[in-house]
């Protein structure tokens, strides 16, 4: 009985605070051998090493912003179910962003043990640099392996070109000029011979698909997105953006050979492939001796792996769901003339004031009023507990990572072509789950979770073209409780917020009740083709206009 009781304390008493400072300044440097970039470093290093604690343990992160722009920091799959909704680090969902020259902390405790990432959350500032593995150790898994390695893979840009423009009308990404492991193209990794490694694989690209394996060595799936899965074999697996992966190697009985890393960029996500990109990227393999030969290359990999397949070592039935949310992505020209990655056809629109904000001082007889939340902001209010499906029918010619905050779910089905009532699916006994899914291109998937966690949860795309595009929805769970389990607005936040010229507090606009006068509104997808010849008109009539004002000031009329 006694020995029970200091079992049951040792989590207590081993819990300790893992607290970084990081100062973020701009860096130049060549990660890929060929042209040099500007990145966002952390403490004038880059790539920033992985920030590694205990589960059980608290982070704290004193971050001081000396960018030249905004910024915020997300940790990537942690649920945030401590009461912690404001330490989610989404702009304009759960904080303003940090303005440049200004500081602030990060502070939650972590109960999820896995493979996670920190990332910026402003527009696609990630892309340039700031992004982190977080690694959360738990030594009583039931997983056994000899050492514990960190590999990241990610696509690289030289320049972050304006993708949302009025010269791109198809909405065709920018195409990485490289792909990169552990943030290089000289990657080297180090074998012992007659060991098994487990390989946390992170996919912390902005849009590429990696499809990763190793010459000559099997794999076992045991980690999907933070949750142990049942052993799967697999000679490879691939990654979205977002998405993390744990693997067993069991490494080879002597060291008279190398071998090759692969991590190859899926050709699916770019609508051009320029002769230059170098699309299968390797990393070296040494088993002590770098003089040894290399063994044959298997460049082409075929397997059986498919990542909403793979079944969590705790078991559980499908969740019955109490409702349901039909989410049909596409992506449209809008009345503003742009592109816009859409849902049931509206694009996303960040409010002026953060979601959380707005659920914390708003008048209470408004909290379950999606409309005070943004007309755009694409609000779903759910009750405590209550099991929440989603389908998502994609109707865009490109497949769509998506991930949930403050969750994982349960993937209930994935097919070609568009889902309906009439569609035979066959349900899991014991269904993947995770925090982000790939949704195939003219393909459906549908994802199950208990809206369990109160607060506000942003659900979007994690191509990191796509959200400032649009792609994204926000979930609210049980407004009135998170209202009440929350500390009030903190003067941090409220700070943050005026120094980035957001109004702190009220509805979407700023203002009280449901008074949305100046918020984000007013942009939608043009279907009908007469309202888009008038469209077009219209601006070459302006730009006329402005075209003979210019020229000749006094003939103004």
């Amino acid at each position: 009985m006694k020995w029970s009781l200091v079992l049951l304390l040792v989590p207590i008493i081993t819990a300790k605070k893992v607290v970084y400072d990081w100062n973020l300044q701009y860096k130049h440097i060549n990660p890929d051998g060929l042209r040099e970039r500007r990145v966002i470093a952390i403490n004038n290093q880059w790539p920033p090493p992985p920030v590694k604690l205990n589960i059980n343990d608290t982070l704290v992160i004193h971050l001081v912003n000396n960018l030249n722009e905004p910024t915020t920091v997300h940790a990537h799959g942690i649920n945030q179910d401590n009461g912690t909704n404001h330490m989610d680090g989404a702009g304009m969902v759960t904080q303003c962003a940090i303005a440049g020259q200004h500081n602030f902390t990060y502070e939650f405790p972590v109960k999820q043990a896995g493979t996670f990432w920190l990332h910026s959350h402003y527009k696609v500032q990630y892309m340039d640099g700031l992004r982190v593995p977080l690694i959360v150790y738990d030594h009583t898994e039931p997983v056994e392996y000899d050492y514990d390695e960190t590999i990241t893979v990610s696509d690289s840009y030289t320049n972050l070109e304006q993708y949302m423009n009025h010269e791109n009308l198809d909405g065709v990404e920018p195409v990485p000029q490289s792909g990169l492991i552990n943030d290089h193209t000289n990657t080297t990794i180090s074998f012992k011979p007659n060991k098994t490694y487990r390989l946390r694989l992170i996919n912390m690209s902005g849009l590429a698909v990696f499809q990763v394996h190793i010459d000559h060595h099997d794999m076992q799936v045991i980690e999907v997105d933070g949750v142990l899965t049942k052993p799967t074999a697999a000679k490879m697996v691939y990654l979205a953006s977002g998405q993390r992966i744990s693997v067993l190697v069991r490494t080879k009985l002597t060291s008279k050979l190398n071998y090759y890393f692969h991590a190859n960029m899926a050709p699916v996500m770019f609508d051009e492939i320029p002769d230059d990109l170098q699309l299968n990227i390797e990393a070296p393999i040494y088993y002590g001796d770098k003089q040894a030969d290399f063994a044959s290359r298997q460049d082409a990999i075929h397997g059986t792996y498919d990542d909403a397949y793979i079944f969590p070592l705790k078991e559980s039935s499908a969740l019955i769901p109490d409702r349901q949310i039909n989410m049909t992505i596409d992506f449209m020209e809008n009345t503003d003339g742009l592109n816009h990655g859409v849902i049931n056809d509206i694009p996303y629109l960040p409010p002026l004031v953060p979601t959380l904000h707005t659920l914390l001082t708003i008048e209470k007889q408004y909290l379950n009023n999606t409309l005070v939340y943004g007309p755009q902001s694409q609000t779903f209010i759910n009750e405590l507990d209550q099991v929440v499906e989603i389908v998502l029918n994609n109707l865009d010619d490109g497949p769509h990572p998506f991930h949930l905050h403050g969750h994982t779910f349960q993937v209930i089905a994935r097919g070609k072509g568009v889902y309906s009532p009439n569609t035979k699916i066959t349900i899991p006994e014991n269904p993947t789950v995770r925090d982000t899914i790939g949704v195939p291109s003219n393909g459906y998937v549908i994802i199950r979770f208990k809206a369990n966690n109160p607060g506000v949860w942003f659900f979007h795309c994690h191509v990191d073209w796509h959200l400032p595009a649009g792609l994204a929805a926000t979930f609210i769970t049980a407004p009135e409780l998170a209202r009440e389990k929350f500390l009030p607005l903190s003067k941090e936040l409220y700070d943050l917020c005026v120094s980035t010229n957001h109004p702190p507090t009220g509805n979407a606009a700023g203002k009280p009740g449901l008074d949305l006068d100046g918020a984000p509104d007013g942009i939608r997808p043009i279907k009908n083709p007469f309202v888009l010849g008038c469209l077009i008109a219209t601006l070459v009539g302006l730009s006329t206009i402005i075209w003979h004002v210019w020229v000749d000031p006094d003939k103004i009329e």
